[in-house]
């Protein structure tokens, strides 16, 4: 009874947090390692769960819940630092590199590293014109939508912050 009590508690957390990653949900629910690896292992079998590659990280999904399109969002999402440049750019649409930099108070270089990874996942474009960069979200409405239908799920008040001005 208690791998099925386990195994609801993972589904569950999944559900309420889409795109966390192993290491997450397992500070989240205290389970051991070997015993979420064996449990997400039957999830994904029974493909109750799906796991997206981020880079170093699997991130985890339930199957029914989401569309593959809000997978590819809320995964890239789940990182503090790109959340916090496409809310900036949501809010303010296209801005330079420069501008971004100072607003969110971040190296030139950091942010490019971070703006490299959106542009990659085709949340965020870019345009160059002589040496100067803008940003600026490809399909805002869309990922506005998705951050606000799973708003509950980020740690931070950035997101409701921005779904009420969003919703004005």
């Amino acid at each position: 009874m208690e791998k099925i009590t386990t195994r609801r508690k993972i589904y569950e957390e999944i559900v309420l947090n889409p795109g966390l990653h192993f290491r997450e949900l397992q500070k989240r629910l205290n389970i051991p390692t070997g015993v979420l690896e064996y449990h997400i292992g039957v999830l994904v079998r029974e493909e109750l769960v799906v796991y997206r590659e981020d880079g170093k990280y699997k991130r985890f999904f339930a199957n029914s819940t989401m569309t593959r399109e809000e997978r590819r969002i809320m995964g890239t999402l789940r990182s503090g630092v790109e959340r916090k440049i496409v809310l900036l750019l949501l809010e303010n649409g296209r801005m330079k590199h420069g501008e971004l930099s100072h607003r969110l108070d971040i190296s030139p270089s950091t942010l490019s590293y971070h703006l490299s990874k959106l542009v990659k996942n085709g949340i965020v474009d870019k345009n160059t014109e002589g040496r100067d960069r803008s940003y600026f979200v490809i399909r805002p409405e869309q990922i506005a939508k998705t951050m606000i239908k799973y708003r509950k799920s980020f740690l931070d008040s950035l997101v409701d912050n921005f779904a009420k001005w969003y919703m004005k």
